[in-house]
């Protein structure tokens, strides 16, 4: 499921401060989904389901809604092959 070069990665790369323009941009986008938690210096909710239609938000799993991924969105928004599970970026 989760791709742990990529987790190591992410984390190399906010560390070094590496792609932060592409990141800005991402966690943009982040920060406004009804998904986001700023736990851990933000993070996507995965206990929460997403319908990237609608923005509607729920609890359990239903047609048409996307798992928050659970990754640290700092990290992961470094990372220029990786993907939000709702495809906003």
């Amino acid at each position: 499921m989760y791709n742990v070069g990529n987790i190591v990665k992410g984390h190399i790369n906010e560390a070094l401060n590496l792609n932060e323009d592409i990141s800005d941009k991402r966690m943009k986008i982040c920060k406004v989904c009804p998904i986001y938690s700023d736990r851990f210096g933000g993070i996507c909710n995965s206990k929460l389901w997403l319908n990237p239609e609608t923005g509607e938000i729920s609890l359990e799993s239903l047609p048409g809604f996307v798992r928050g991924c659970a990754c640290r969105l700092n990290a992961k928004t470094r990372i220029l092959d990786e993907t939000c599970p709702a495809k906003k970026w």
